[in-house]
């Protein structure tokens, strides 16, 4: 299930007995029963799909776009190109912007929702693991397990609209919505993610991005350029 919901609604139940909210719990209980019984089969017409049999290693390759790996060498490359032009304004910006999503996203996908992935949940069905870069030690230890929403998703996204806030450019921001549908399209074929952790890993990265750009990114902004010469000295020092 996305939640585990009958735990929850039972819980409720003992607590309130009010017939309005019982049954309109139990309208959504069945609700979600559907939509998970349809996310299910939608994921299996793809993963089992001709399509997705001949796509496999352009699958592995474009979703490594999408990785912490991906994005930390990234990082790196902005850190040294700031550090040579004393320019970390974009670096702040999207160090910042991860910074925040992150514990965000981690108390949803690890605490609150906990939902498995496809090859945990639907291994009878012959549903196997195409990908060898889940795994991110001590960051986030669970994310071999854990599907909903999908960082992949969400956080190319969330990188794609901090560029276009950056670079004044819709057509980036065109280019990282093309990406990432096709991103979003490899991570069900590897069978790593069901339909609906890569559509709310969309919603998801939208609402990091208007959170973040929208009411926190000054304060962030302020904040790394009042330790960054701190952590300047020390970093020269130790030269």
């Amino acid at each position: 299930m996305i939640i585990n919901r009958k735990n929850y609604i039972y819980l409720f139940l003992h607590i309130n007995s009010n017939p309005h909210l019982v049954n309109f719990m139990s309208l959504l209980s069945e609700y979600l029963e559907k939509l998970e019984e349809w996310d299910h089969k939608a994921f299996l017409n793809i993963y089992k799909s001709d399509f997705s049999k001949r796509t496999k290693k352009f699958a592995i390759v474009i979703s490594f776009l999408g990785s912490l790996y991906f994005w930390g060498l990234i990082w790196l490359i902005w850190f040294i190109y700031g550090y040579i032009t004393k320019n970390y304004y974009l670096l702040v910006l999207f160090t910042s912007g991860f910074e925040q999503s992150i514990i965000i996203h981690s108390l949803i996908r690890y605490k609150i929702i906990r939902r498995n992935r496809p090859y945990i949940k639907l291994k009878k069905d012959g549903v196997k693991k195409h990908d060898d870069f889940l795994k991110i030690p001590y960051l986030m230890r669970e994310s071999e397990k854990q599907s909903f929403p999908s960082g992949h998703v969400a956080f190319f996204l969330l990188f794609g609209i901090i560029f276009t806030f950056h670079f004044q450019s819709w057509i980036v921001l065109t280019i990282f919505i093309i990406l990432d549908i096709v991103i979003a399209i490899s991570r069900l074929i590897l069978g790593v993610h069901f339909p609906i952790d890569v559509i709310f890993g969309f919603i998801f990265g939208i609402l990091y991005s208007l959170l973040y750009l929208g009411v926190t990114y000054i304060y962030w902004i302020k904040f790394y350029y009042w330790v960054g010469p701190v952590f300047s000295e020390i970093f020269h020092f130790w030269l």
